[in-house]
């Protein structure tokens, strides 16, 4: 017999008392479980929608599964508060529902009778699982935060990153690219400009052009971001637009001088959104510039090899639909963004 290995994990009975009787003998490991029922299907969702948020639930439906599916469903896709793991305990007639039980978002489904240490073991790979993804999304919350509250910092900059976010996306899509580098380029775009946290604040809102010492400053951005993101796994594929957003195909960018092939799709979409948003709104030392010139600058850019050219089109595209003609000239930009 093995130990209850995980401390305080919280865990919601859901079935019959008839039904639920046996695993309660199982849950019984002192000090470790922390477990509340049974409860009836109305009594569970209206703990859950109360506040409840428990590591697991544990559901032992009797010989009609519908409204214990209905319960999974609306756990795992509708609106009950957090990511709870939801474990199935199906008696021998019920073995046929497994496949109802993981259409409704059942991270497991375990066949009756059990041992405790099969069940202790299986529960506490969901509750590690649970844990871990709310972990990830603490840090992805936290940073994002952090991300929004460097942006804070400069009085020109309000809105910056979502709107570089924005663009990105929309560029994204337009490509062709998949959800994971949708899903990148939004987290990226987000958090592109966290390193700026080592930049003193009389240089991020001095009104007139950067001395070469404060550019050099200014330019250490993108490794320092890099530094931050690198040890946290849920950023790996956004470490890429960070590091390398103001890199630029024709090998001119900083802070590693990629060019050509070398430089990835992702920084390339990131940089035309980035440039664009930094010309379309104001600067310390300059107004907005109107759509005109804002496109005239982005095909000079292009020209150079500053900004990937087939995406610059990509960009026109989009003013033509227009979705984000009403961002020009509504906030910020980014002291490195042009040349």
């Amino acid at each position: 017999m093995i130990s209850c290995p995980v401390r305080f994990a919280r865990i919601l009975l859901v079935g019959s008392a008839s039904q639920t009787q046996p695993t309660e003998a199982l849950l019984k490991c002192e000090g470790t479980w922390e477990y509340f029922g049974p409860f009836s299907i109305a009594e569970a969702m209206q703990h859950l929608r109360s506040g409840m948020d428990p590591d697991a639930l544990l559901i032992v439906p009797g010989p009609e599964m519908t409204g214990y599916l209905a319960l999974a469903r609306e756990i795992k896709f509708g609106h009950a508060p957090g990511r709870i793991a939801v474990i199935f305990l199906l008696n021998a007639e019920l073995v046929d529902g497994r496949a109802a039980a993981y259409q409704a978002g059942a991270n497991d489904v375990i066949q009756l009778p059990v041992s405790r240490d099969e069940l202790v073991l299986r529960l506490l790979n969901a509750v590690r699982a649970k844990r871990a993804t709310d972990s990830l999304e603490n840090a992805t919350v936290v940073i994002t935060s952090l991300a929004k509250a460097i942006e804070g910092r400069d009085a020109y900059t309000c809105g910056h990153v979502e709107r570089v976010a924005t663009y990105a996306v929309e560029i994204g899509k337009r490509v062709g690219l998949g959800e994971d580098d949708l899903a990148a380029l939004q987290t990226g775009a987000l958090v592109h400009d966290i390193g700026k946290i080592i930049i003193p604040d009389h240089v991020l809102n001095k009104p007139g052009p950067l001395t070469d010492e404060e550019r050099a400053n200014m330019k250490r951005h993108p490794v320092i971001g890099h530094q931050i993101l690198q040890p946290l796994h849920t950023f790996q594929k956004a470490l890429p637009i960070v590091r390398w957003h103001h890199e630029r195909p024709n090998g001119q960018g900083y802070p590693d001088g990629l060019a050509g092939e070398a430089l990835p799709l992702l920084p390339r979409i990131v940089s035309v959104a980035d440039f664009f948003d930094a010309i379309s709104t104001d600067r310390p030392y300059r107004p907005a510039l109107p759509p005109e010139s804002c496109r005239q600058v982005l095909s000079e850019a292009a020209e150079k090899g500053d900004l990937d050219a087939e995406l610059v089109g990509v960009l026109f595209d989009i003013f033509a639909a227009p979705v984000l003609v009403h961002a020009v000239g509504t906030g910020a930009s980014d002291r490195c963004d042009t040349p």
